[in-house]
């Protein structure tokens, strides 16, 4: 028997050995590499990953500064934490938004390559000087994804305004292998964007501008647009927007109703409309057929549509909706509002969707998977989820996420889902899934 626990011993311990020695002779033969594979195989790695190689041994040690790929520079705990534990103190969050400064400044400054994949920076900063240098970073290493977001965590402090996107400075050029711009709490102006699109970024294909004070009127324009993508979100200043971009494939748009041109967009097959806008397109589906009946996808936000008012009946507009032959998906979002005819404290029905003339319900045959995201645990919302547990006869699985739809995806997110809305609505998610325990929920 101790022959026996001896030979097994000496069994693991040549494994372990034998590992090792093939580690080792992996490792040799990946440090006879040149440096510029080794500088492209680690600019396929993530940022940070590609920092801590400096520790492997001395010729590691600066191989990273030629990294090209995606630079990060997205922190959003920081700041949703400091919001809380900070108490709203200006002075601690301005300590925190110095060492996020000075982290970009200090890694971008290392960088040696001459190209860069995409530079993200995404934090509470204002600081134009620094700004406009990790933009001119940007136009010099030959950046093909740009995102700027600097979105603000905390809104009781002062308001000090928003970073202006530099009009008056000459690297623009440089931006001619741009493909994708998105630019969030940044202030540009019409005349900017469209002189970016038309003479600066000849390859532009995806554009995101949103909360941006300074935009006003928009037109974009032009025949050799590579535009595909375009998003404006949050724009409530904008006052006139004109698209004639024949390559675009999607559109999405949230802020105040406003005259618009769609004239020449015979690729368009995505729409997404939101708020304000999204109600006044729902109510005037016929009058904006030309562009609408060639979409493939359609979103609407209901949120306010309000089924009940004698002004804004809801089904009065859905009779009116025009023959959209190619549409494959449509998605309405946001409950409409029944604010007025709920009973909060009740999950008893009440005068609800259910008790709406204009709306009809039918047997949904092939959905599967439902996602609720902003549920709230009123009355609505459990109907809502009953009449579809009853009408999917196919359904499986169902998704319910309290947060509120404006902050998922953004830093926002984090503070969200520590408030006592968001626990609350939680508990009732989890109690309405208890009366349905043959279907599986997922509640995050």
């Amino acid at each position: 028997m101790e022959s026996l626990t001896q030979s097994i011993g000496s069994t693991c311990i040549y494994k372990k050995s034998e590992r090792k020695r093939k580690m080792r002779s992996v490792g040799d033969h990946i440090n006879e590499l040149p440096d510029d594979i080794l500088v492209n195989i680690l600019s396929r790695l993530t940022m940070k990953e590609a920092v801590r190689t400096s520790i492997i041994s001395s010729r590691w040690r600066y191989l990273w500064r030629g990294f090209s790929g995606c630079l990060n520079f997205d922190d959003p705990f920081t700041m949703a934490n400091s919001k809380w534990s900070l108490n709203l103190k200006s002075g601690p969050i301005n300590v925190e938004r110095h060492k996020f400064v000075n982290w970009v400044n200090q890694v971008l400054s290392s960088l040696e390559g001459h190209c860069t994949e995409e530079l993200r920076i995404c934090f509470d900063v204002f600081s134009n000087h620094d700004i406009d240098n990790w933009i001119k970073f940007a136009s010099e290493r030959r950046v093909r994804r740009l995102e700027l977001d600097f979105s603000r965590v905390v809104y009781n402090l002062r308001f000090v305004g928003q970073y202006t996107f530099p009009s008056h400075l000459d690297f623009y050029s440089s931006f001619r292998h741009l493909t994708d711009l998105s630019l969030t709490t940044v202030g540009i102006t019409g005349e900017v964007l469209e002189h970016l699109l038309c003479y600066c970024c000849p390859v532009l294909e995806v554009l995101n501008v949103a909360e941006s004070s300074s935009l006003t009127s928009l037109k974009v324009s032009g025949p050799s647009l590579k535009l595909k993508h375009l998003k404006l979100n949050k724009l409530d200043h904008l006052k006139d927007l004109q698209l004639h971009a024949p390559n675009l494939l999607s559109f999405e748009y949230s802020g105040p109703i406003l005259p618009f041109s769609f004239r020449n967009v015979p690729n368009l097959v995505d729409a997404s409309f939101w708020g304000c806008f999204s109600a006044y397109i729902a109510k005037n589906l016929c009058r904006h057929s030309i562009f609408l009946v060639q979409l493939h996808t359609l979103k609407l936000d209901t949120c306010h549509l309000l089924i009940g008012d004698s002004e804004y009946r809801a089904g009065r507009y859905l009779h009116d909706i025009p023959e959209m032959c190619n549409l494959k998906h449509l998605e309405i979002i946001g409950t409409p509002k029944l604010v007025s005819q709920y009973d909060y404290e009740s999950y008893e029905p009440v005068k609800t969707i259910k008790d709406q003339p204009y709306l009809s319900f039918t047997e949904l045959r092939s959905i599967r998977v439902v996602e609720l995201l902003g549920f709230v645990g009123h009355t609505a919302d459990f109907e809502l989820v009953m009449y579809l547990i009853f009408s999917a006869k196919l359904l499986e699985k169902i998704i319910i996420d309290p947060c509120s739809t404006w902050s998922v995806g953004t830093p926002r997110e984090l503070i969200w889902r520590e408030t006592a809305e968001y626990q609350s609505a939680r508990r009732r998610a989890f109690e309405l899934a208890a009366k349905f325990p043959l279907w599986e929920f997922v509640i995050p």
